[in-house]
């Protein structure tokens, strides 16, 4: 991945409707200039409250406000960067508070707000409500903001424990929000070391930033815990993982995309700001970069254009010579039927789809059977299925076979493919469905929906899983010995160990162990379009990434999905756009930074020696890939969740009227005179009722 160029931030914005039936949740992301002059680059993530498109309205007129009130506040000196963050954010409270009140059908809307300010690579930060400010820094996730929630108010002032708050009722509700009331209180503190006191917390404005540090800003969405589900829709640990290997635009798309995945019962937004010169963990050396952009532009001359699939939208994009700062890869599957198959805790149905020349298949308890055509089989509890695939006849006529699982997982064979399907995620309460491939390419499909988790292990106990949609290839021979993994798509990663060390792949990457690899142990990039042919029902299409010089992109809307969406299905573009650091003789934003990387491949690591492992430079034997021949089209058999999804209160409650609440600040408006330090004294607070 490419560094920026010493000056210029990156940002990634990425937004889905989850769960909800309409999309509450408003960002924005830009650099403005006060009405005297002082630049900054400001960020703010605003979490509607009120239901029948009120949290909507008041999120997005929280935001406009915000922004004009900055542009236009008479303010010049750093120092009254936090007076002015409260100062806009007290007018967003006057404004949706006046709204709610003139009109009775918006009556109750109100929304939470995370507002940043960075100016000359030092961060100042506002926050009302539940949503949240990360910092990841050297791999360390710190959370900046605190959740202004009746459980956590309780626990402050010494009336509950933090498990039974958690577990009270209204331990989620919030005690803080904008619109509201006519009096608001802001939290201007900074908590990088914990729930420390709100006046020390105020003490760090102005917090230093560095290279390679990364702020992340979301909706609750985005890492509230699971409906009905054990932990968090993204872990703490996951951003930093995430954040850590991407840049701006696909880390902000990675988080709120496996959040998705697992269901998320509320919108998901997310803000990444990266700041200037930072590497990702896992970058591609320049030269790589440069040939496959050579290779883009080639198919490009051929194709006249290449296009960008991006959920429902197609855009046609024009490439320049500008070497892509990613290899995004589209999978866009045809129309063939992927049915819903039954799964208990007895067994599970299983639809083999043999090749032309046929599969031999049997079960543990059964004799073998060979099948050249459609057949239904029940793996029960007890069972362990062995499938033996026909031997590729002609490479124009590859003998894939298909294996169709519950939750539509399926299974492609490469010919004389051998493997074990030794447990079903469900079956006997397994948490993962799992196969040893003796012999052979197996390429693994993963679509869209439920959590689940495939494991792929070869005779020696090594593994690669995927956990999160997209597609990976595992190859294993004995003679010469290879043992491959090719993470083809996904917007996390495709795992494996071998021989107990772990490793971490993206799309487009793969790596290889054993004397029939050309490389062994380094990360390398993977040309997907050699395991097109594994898939007859997929069509791989490699893809440009948008510059700031193509003449079009894709353009990101707030686009509206069915009351019940398919988990993981995107409704809003990411966008990556590279700003200049705020600093006070920065005119403009320069243009985006130069998209080449310099980062070495992992260094060749030593194995221990297997049957016939020695590392040459042979390379291992390869199948003449077919490209299928068939028009893609969007699946005709999309499933659709659950519809119980439950929608979180959305009224804002108090805490019992016998606690009293922290102080609030007076408004402070902004002057052409220096504007006055808030006055940290108590006074009068109103408190909201209860939901």
């Amino acid at each position: 991945m490419a560094a920026q160029t010493n000056g210029q931030m990156l940002i990634g914005k990425m937004q889905d409707m989850g769960g909800r039936p309409n999309m509450e949740d408003t960002i924005e992301v830009r650099p403005l200039r006060t009405a005297l002059g002082l630049p900054l680059l400001v960020a703010m993530v605003a979490d509607g409250i009120g239901g029948n498109n009120c949290g909507e309205v008041a999120s997005q007129l929280a935001i406009e406000t915000v922004f004009s009130e900055m542009e236009k506040a008479a303010v010049e000196n750093p120092e009254q960067i936090p007076q002015l963050l409260a100062y806009a954010l007290k007018q967003a409270n006057e404004a949706v508070y006046r709204a709610a009140k003139a009109d009775k059908t918006k009556e109750g809307m109100g929304t939470t707000a995370t507002l940043v300010a960075i100016h000359k690579n030092k961060l100042y930060l506002a926050n009302v409500g539940d949503s949240r400010a990360y910092l990841v820094r050297d791999g360390r996730v710190q959370q900046l903001t605190v959740d202004h929630t009746w459980a956590r108010e309780m626990v402050r002032l010494g009336h509950l424990s933090k498990e039974d708050a958690a577990a009270h009722p209204k331990g989620e509700a919030l005690v803080r929000s904008i619109g509201y009331s006519e009096r608001l209180e802001i939290d201007l503190g900074i908590y990088p070391n914990g729930d420390e006191e709100e006046r020390q917390a105020r003490t760090r404005q102005g917090f230093p930033l560095q290279t390679n540090d990364r702020l992340l800003l979301c909706s609750d969405g985005l890492v509230k815990d699971r409906y009905k589900a054990s932990g968090h829709y993204v872990e703490v640990d996951e951003i930093g993982q995430i954040i850590g290997r991407h840049h701006a635009e696909k880390a902000a798309q990675a988080l709120v995309k496996k959040a998705v995945s697992r269901q998320a019962d509320d919108n998901v937004s997310a803000i990444v700001l990266e700041m200037p010169g930072s590497q990702v963990a896992a970058g591609l050396p320049r030269g790589v970069l440069v040939g496959v952009a050579v290779l883009l532009l080639l198919l490009a001359i051929g194709a006249g254009a290449l296009v960008l699939l991006s959920g429902r939208q197609t855009v046609v994009v024009v490439p320049t010579a500008v070497p892509p700062t990613d290899i995004p890869v589209v999978i866009v599957p045809t129309a063939t039927a992927v049915p819903e198959l039954e799964v208990s805790e007895t067994g599970a149905d299983l639809l083999l789809r043999p090749g032309p020349e046929g599969v031999m298949w049997y079960l543990a308890d059964g004799e073998t059977q060979p099948a050249k055509e459609e057949a239904m089989i029940h793996f029960a509890s007890n069972n362990l299925l062995t499938l033996a695939n026909g031997r590729t006849a002609a490479a124009d006529r590859p003998n894939i076979t298909n294996l169709i699982l519950p939750a539509q997982v399926q299974l492609f064979l490469d010919g004389e493919a051998e493997v074990q399907l030794t447990a079903v995620q469900g079956v006997q309460d397994s948490a993962e469905t799992r196969v040893k491939l003796e012999n052979g390419l197996l390429l693994v499909q993963m679509p869209e929906g439920d959590a689940t988790r495939v494991v792929v292990a070869n005779s020696f106990g090594d593994e690669a899983w995927l956990e999160e949609p997209g597609l990976m290839v595992v190859q294993y021979q004995d003679a010469p010995f290879i043992f491959m993994v090719a993470c083809l798509e996904t917007a996390g990663y495709c795992r494996l160990t071998y021989e107990d060390r772990p490793y971490d792949l993206v799309a487009g990457q793969h790596i290889c162990f054993g004397r029939g690899c050309p490389v062994v142990g380094a990360i390398q990039p993977v040309d997907v379009g050699q395991y097109a042919y594994l898939a007859p029902g997929l069509l791989v299409l490699p893809t440009a990434v948008p510059t700031e010089t193509e003449t079009a992109s894709p353009t990101a809307t707030h686009t509206r999905r069915p009351t019940t969406p398919r988990p993981g299905e995107p409704t809003a573009t990411a966008t990556n756009t590279a700003v200049a650091s705020a600093t006070a003789d920065s005119p403009a934003p320069p243009p985006p930074p130069d998209a080449t990387a310099t980062n070495p491949p992992p260094p060749t690591l030593t194995n221990t020696p297997r049957p016939d492992t020695t590392a040459t430079n042979t390379p291992p034997p390869t199948n003449t890939p077919v490209p299928p021949t068939n028009t893609p089209q969007p699946p005709t058999n999309t499933p659709v969740p659950p519809t119980n999804t439950p929608v979180p209160p959305t009224n804002t409650p108090q805490p019992p009227t016998s606690t009293p609440m922290p102080p609030t600040d007076t408004p402070v408006p902004p002057t052409n005179t220096p504007v006055p330090d808030i006055d940290p004294a108590p006074t009068e607070t109103t408190e909201p009722p209860d939901e």
